[in-house]
C-alpha cells in the first residue's frame, strides 16, 4: 500500500475528500518525523511505538579491498508493534 492508497482508504472511512485525507496523512507523518528528530517517542495505543535508537561508532570492513573503515555513530528510527497489532496480525483477539 502506497501513501496515496492510504489516503484514499482514510478518505473512505472518515468521510473526507481525498485531498483532505491526503493532507491529514501527510500531517500525521510530519508530526511523527518531527517528534523523532527531536528525540521524542510517539506511542499510538493499540498500534505501536515509534522511537529512535542510537548506534555507536564502530569499525567496518570494505568488502572489496578488505580495508578497515570507521563508521560514525548515528541514530536510526525504530518501530515496535503494540500487542493489539501483533494479535491482529496473528488473527487473534487481544488479551
Amino acid at each position: 500500500m502506497r501513501k496515496a492508497d492510504l489516503a484514499a482508504d482514510v478518505a473512505g472511512r472518515a468521510s473526507l475528500t481525498k485531498a483532505q485525507a491526503k493532507s491529514a496523512v501527510d500531517a500525521v507523518f510530519e508530526v511523527i518525523r518531527d517528534a523523532l528528530a527531536n528525540g521524542d517517542t510517539v506511542s499510538v495505543t493499540g498500534f505501536g511505538r515509534f522511537s529512535t535508537k542510537s548506534r555507536s561508532a564502530r569499525t567496518g570492513r570494505n568488502p572489496r579491498t578488505g580495508e578497515s573503515v570507521a563508521i560514525a555513530a548515528s541514530k536510526a528510527p525504530s518501530f515496535k508493534a503494540g500487542k493489539a497489532l501483533q494479535a491482529r496480525l496473528r488473527k487473534e483477539e487481544p488479551g
